[in-house]
């Protein structure tokens, strides 16, 4: 699956819909085994450091059994022009962000939706509490608008030295990029009017 750092990001059917582009020297490696959020199939590490990592969930996970996409408020989220996320819209997709919603769990720091055309995506960075582990994830609609599936792809490092190697992890989520040439009825179609760099 992996080609001269090339990660592909498959859907629920195993079809690649996204892609992100790793530094030199980054391998599998062994999947912790904490924290709880860790449930995918491929972890990645640097060879800068080995408790520096990239998850991918693989295939992509069902966000709410129950919902209609017209009526799935993380689809609703994603239509809007991109911005910071409210408590209130928190609060609305705590089902799809499972632990990542539970304060006593994970600490927040930020949470936005972010333009990488033609679609949004959502970005989420905080330290995992118990295990001092930071993060910054992006989820994704895989369906396009038209199902109930998303992907995770989260950069893991040490709370204590996250910072250093925050600028790798801004590198990795810039390379992000759409593969499929599936028409989008609620893309966005301008230029970026944000950067992740500006949290």
């Amino acid at each position: 699956m992996e080609t001269d750092n090339v990660i592909k990001i498959p859907d629920h059917k195993g079809e690649p819909v996204a892609e992100i582009l790793l530094p030199d020297g980054w391998a599998r490696g062994t999947k912790p085994p904490r924290p709880g959020y860790l449930f995918v199939s491929k972890f990645l590490i640097s060879d800068r450091d080995k408790r520096i990592g990239i998850t991918l969930r693989e295939p992509a996970k069902k966000t709410y059994h129950f919902m209609e996409p017209q009526q799935n408020l993380f689809l609703q989220l994603l239509r809007r022009p991109a911005h910071e996320l409210s408590e209130t819209e928190v609060m609305n997709i705590h089902l799809l962000l499972e632990q990542v919603a539970w304060p006593a769990k994970f600490k927040r720091d930020w949470a936005k939706t972010v333009l990488f055309a033609p679609r949004n995506v959502l970005m989420i960075q905080g330290v995992w509490v118990m295990e001092r582990i930071k993060s910054r994830g992006l989820i994704i609609d895989t369906t396009f608008d038209m199902g109930n599936f998303v992907q995770e792809i989260w950069f893991v490092a040490p709370a204590e030295i996250f910072d250093l190697y925050s600028a790798e992890a801004d590198r990795i989520f810039n390379s992000f990029r759409w593969t499929n040439a599936t028409d989008d009825l609620y893309a966005y179609p301008r230029p970026r009017s944000d950067s992740i760099d500006s949290v």
